[in-house]
């Protein structure tokens, strides 16, 4: 079943129309949100430019490492050499690291409590376990946090693709989990299982989580499930979707949907997000691999119904959720690699989140690789940041409220 209503903000009626400038870098910027009446007006966006200048870019971390209280964006750019991060407000670029081909994962967490987060690093990535070093490697500050940082490789792991920390006890003792893209071949075959590893910092001993995933392993997301400082984990690969929880001593695997129901290859789940509407929680997901659909999964009983809505992508990658207007619901941000480039988001159109409307936010001018929804500004809106793969850019959404 569909339920999607495209408002395109290229041409909205014209009664619709609200407009907002930017100026960025030199040129003026304009976009025109057209809103969803039955779900309520979405906000107004600002587009700024954070960079231009980047390769083919890949992920987006955000994370305060200057300590002033604002969240700084770290860019992934795939076929660089040196990982780099910007500096918020002005968004002023610095370099982490040196002589890291082909970076492809980062994430943050402040393991030794001194108030500036290390970050983990995962570079010389490639699709193919024979042609993949894979290092994944512990970047830490020095005095000048705008200087270079120090690395120490923790592991080397063919076709390292995620590495994501977690506090799987909800004790603030958060472990790293690294997810390779695939086990032992690529392309994988039906039946083939992709490990997901995982490290306690201080000895960084190789751990094997499980290995209930099953072709390729896209992402490895921690959530918190219910709301609680103990964090789950949701896994997406050619299986759909699973949940693991660390109890008794054990993870334990829950498998949530088989995903796009199509024969393999093109079946499974690509990338998920776990999103609320009041009380009630949903997942969004891009599916198959790299795939052409949005779905919403929603609770029902002990299953999940699955509901397209989107199936236009091309190469869907990007994909996030936040409360963006501030009524306690949230919204999905979605975004795909492939031409004609759009970033979008679907608003629910019910409570219960069984119709949604689409609205276009950048259409043609963001390649969408990843995407954030979270407050850059300090004015207590949710802003969305996404990094562009062939448009090579990284921009920041400002949300101006209604």
């Amino acid at each position: 079943m569909t339920a999607l209503t495209s408002v395109h903000a290229c041409r909205p009626p014209k009664s619709r129309i609200r407009c907002a400038r930017a100026m960025v870098g030199g040129c003026i910027a304009w976009l025109l949100i057209a809103g969803a009446p039955e779900a309520g007006e979405l906000p107004r966006f600002r587009e700024r430019v954070v960079t231009q200048s980047l390769k083919l870019g890949y992920q987006l971390v955000s994370a305060d490492l200057n300590a002033d209280g604002k969240k700084d964006l770290i860019a992934v750019d795939e076929q660089a050499t040196e990982l780099a991060w910007f500096e918020n407000p002005t968004w002023t670029r610095h370099v982490l690291a040196v002589d890291v081909p082909r970076p492809l994962n980062a994430d943050c967490c402040d393991i030794d409590a001194d108030g500036v987060p290390e970050i983990v690093l995962a570079y010389r990535f490639d699709s193919r376990p024979e042609n993949s070093v894979g290092n994944v490697v512990l970047l830490k500050s020095g005095p000048d946090v705008r200087k270079p940082w120090t690395a120490r490789e923790i592991d080397r792991v063919p076709t390292a693709h995620r590495v994501r920390w977690i506090d799987p006890e909800g004790n603030g003792k958060k472990v790293l989990l690294v997810g390779p893209l695939v086990g032992e071949r690529f392309p994988p075959q039906e039946g083939d299982r992709t490990p997901i590893y995982l490290y306690r910092p201080g000895d960084w001993k190789r751990e094997t989580m499980t290995r209930e995933p099953g072709g390729v392993l896209h992402a490895i997301c921690p959530v918190s499930w219910d709301g609680g400082p103990r964090q789950q984990l949701l896994a997406a690969s050619y299986l759909g979707l699973d949940r693991f929880e660390f109890a008794d001593g054990v993870w334990k695997a829950t498998h949530v949907s088989s995903g796009d129901p199509r024969p393999w290859p093109l079946c499974g789940t690509s990338e998920v997000r776990l999103g609320r509407l009041g009380e009630h929680r949903f997942l969004a997901a891009i599916e198959p691999w790299h795939g052409n659909q949005v779905v919403v999964y929603l609770p029902e009983n002990e299953q999940w119904t699955r509901t397209v809505i989107e199936d236009k992508m091309d190469n869907g990658h990007a994909l996030a959720v936040g409360d963006l207007d501030g009524d306690g619901r949230d919204e999905i941000v979605g975004g795909f690699r492939g031409k004609p480039y759009q970033l979008s988001i679907y608003q629910a159109a019910d409570p219960q989140g069984n119709r949604w409307h689409k609205t276009v936010l950048d259409d043609g001018g963001m390649a969408g690789a990843d995407c954030l929804v979270e407050d850059f500004t300090g004015d207590g809106r949710a802003d969305i940041a996404c990094i562009g793969a062939s448009t090579g850019n990284v921009k920041l959404y400002e949300n101006l409220g209604q």
